[in-house]
This record gives C-alpha cells, structure tokens and sequence, in this order.
C-alpha cells in the first residue's frame, strides 16, 4: 500500500486502509471507483477469482489492475485471463500505474471499442504462418485499420516478406513501454502497400529483446485500441511471448501442413493449449499447403488424429514462391488463383465477412485518414 501512495501521490483517492478480498464487491458498491488496484502477492488465486466478480458488480468500463512484488509469468496470465487490464511491479512499473490511472479519470476507455487480436501460430516452423498472417491481414486492409505484430524473437522476417523498413522495432518499444500510446505505435509502424501496418522486429539480432509477457500484454493491448485488427505472428516458437499471444487472442489460427511431423506437433500444441484453459472454441485450424491431387495426408485422417475438425484449408500455390520474391500479397499478384481465394475463405471463417473480390475505391474520408 505504501509504494502505491508514494507512486500515486495526489493523482488518485485511495482508501486509507488497505479493502480485504472478502470485502472487495462491498466496497465497489459503495464506492464506485473508477479503477480498482488488486494485490496478487497474499492470494494470487483469490485475486484471480475477484476479478470477474468486481467486473460484474461494476460494469466493463471498471479498469483493474493488479499489483504484484515480481512479473511471475503465472501469474500475470491468469491476470489477463480474468479480466485485468494492467499488471504492474513497483517501483518498476510507477509511470504505468500513473498512466492507467489517468486514462481510467479522462480517456473514456472502453474494450468495447477495442480491436479483435487474431494469434497465427505455427505447428512448426515452415509450415507458412507469416505468409497466412501478412495475406489474412491483406484481405482484412482494404475496410479494416489492420497491424501485424511481429512476436517471433528468433527469427522473425514480417517486415522482410513484404519489402518493407520499419521506423522503429518492437524492441525499441520494449525499451520505452512506459511511454506506449498511440502516438508512439504510429512512429513505430512500417506501411505497406497494401495499407497493413507492420511491427516488426529489429534486423539486428543482436538487438533482440528476450520476450516478457508483461511486455507482449502491453503492446497487444495498446496495438488493440489503436486498430480494428491485430495479427499476430507467433512463428512456431512455444515462449512466453506466444503463450501471451494465445492468452489474450480473440482467435488462436493453428497453422499446419498435411505431413506427420507437423501433424504431430499439432497434436503437442493442442495439448498445451488445452492445459493453458483456453476455450477451444477460439482455436481455428487450418492446414496450408493442400495438395488437391490426394498424394498427401488425408484430411480426414488428420481430423481423425486430432480428434477435432479442419477449419479451413489452403491450396498448394505455386505463385506463393513469386510473391514473397516480390514483396506482395498474393491477392495483388494473382487474385483469382487458388490460394488467394482459400485465403479469403479463411478470412470469413475469423470475422464472419465476405472476402473482397475487388479493392473499394478510395472516397475523401478514407484518404483523409489514413495512417
């Protein structure tokens, strides 16, 4: 309590004692505070089960936040999980509990506005998560504010497969979190063609940040409330910042191919994903690199060894090659082939939208406020 007043200072009303859990919904009722801060460190599990209990008595626009003495991976995400906005170790974290606080007074926040995250991860590496990511989010680009976040510390090429230089990494915002608005994630995004904005990693391996999930939250979070659509490419990596991905995802796209390794390490993904307590029915399957003559897996054996249905599925395309050559989506490339029309496909089965056959005409307002 005593850090939180010396962070605070007279930006906020805080209670002069400290509320117990069992008296938390009480106090709500009669308070009716604007942000509640909630201690993890005595109960983390009690802390976990208040959450959507305040959230209930309060409304969605009450922001919580939890408060813990070390960034436990745990436990910042059953935070997510639970309803909690923000996850802050003091003094480390001082200038984001401000800020929380000062958007929970002034901003009118509000997660109803907040865009879907959309989390691409694959089975293994080869199997075309970026590719799917940056095509699923061409599809999305001409209605839709869409940014792809590159969350592959290894080795992740967003920015390469489509041609382009980002201003500033996602590194380089690990480094100035505390500043993260979006102002900031406008001068930090590249602008493709296509109109899809990319976070991408440094090109520098050297000066790639080890993923922290408290990082990844806050990021995902504010890319979020600056656009309609946030995809995520987890590349195949199983680390925290893809664990953090899938926790707060919208979507979860398990990206596959039909040969038995990758087969097998869908299997191990869907496992993990199960014990994480994720609800199943936000994981998308989809199988890229189908080969229509039948000389692979069949579908239906590989529905059978997973013991859940295929999504969606993806047709060998020869022109994908020429495409990332190029720097292209394939729908600018070739729109009617196969791939780009399984691609669309897939798109509606995410938003519960139509593919665009043909890109709108710009009007003045579109032009006008373009990033």
């Amino acid at each position: 309590m005593g850090q939180i007043r010396e962070t605070l200072g007279t930006e906020a009303v805080l209670s002069t004692v400290p509320v117990l859990y069992d008296d938390a919904v009480a106090a709500i009722r009669k308070q009716r505070p604007d942000l509640v801060i909630v201690g993890f460190d005595s109960d983390p599990e009690e802390a976990v089960r208040l959450a959507p209990l305040l959230l209930t008595e309060a409304g969605q626009k009450l922001r919580l936040v939890a408060h813990s003495s070390g960034a436990d991976p745990d436990r910042i995400r059953a935070a997510m999980r639970s309803g909690y906005r923000e996850f802050v170790v003091l003094p480390a974290d001082a200038e984001l509990l401000r800020q929380a606080v000062h958007e929970a007074n002034w901003s009118g926040d509000d997660d109803d506005d907040a865009g879907e995250v959309i989390a691409m991860w694959g089975s293994k590496g080869g199997v075309g998560t970026t590719f799917l990511a940056l095509n699923l989010a061409g599809e999305l680009s001409p209605v839709h504010r869409v940014c792809v976040v590159d969350l592959d510390f290894a080795m992740g090429d967003v920015a390469a497969f489509l041609d382009v230089q980002v201003p500033s990494s996602i590194a380089d915002v690990f480094r100035n979190i505390a500043r993260l608005d979006e102002r900031m994630l406008a001068g930090s995004v590249a602008v493709h063609s296509s109109r899809i904005h990319v976070l991408g990693q440094p090109i520098d391996l050297e000066t790639r940040e080890e993923p922290r999930g408290d990082l990844v939250m806050r990021v995902l979070t504010a890319t979020a409330r600056a656009y309609q659509y946030v995809v995520a490419d987890c590349g195949s990596s199983l680390d925290e910042a893809t664990v953090t991905a899938a926790t707060v995802a919208d979507h979860i796209v398990l990206v596959t191919t039909p040969d038995i390794p990758s087969v097998k390490d869908t299997w191990r993904r869907l496992q993990f994903l199960d014990k994480l307590g994720l609800e199943k029915d936000r994981i998308r399957l989809v199988v890229n690199r189908v080969d229509r003559r039948g000389t692979q897996i069949a579908l239906a054996d590989i529905e059978s060894n997973l013991g859940r249905k295929i999504d969606a599925t993806i047709t060998e395309e020869p022109k994908v090659l020429r495409a990332i050559a190029e720097g292209q989506l394939l729908r600018d490339l070739d729109r009617k082939c196969e791939g780009a029309r399984d691609i669309g496909k897939m798109m509606g089965l995410l938003t519960g939208e139509a593919a665009e056959s043909e890109p709108k005409p710009e009007g003045f307002m579109s032009r006008l406020f373009r990033r």
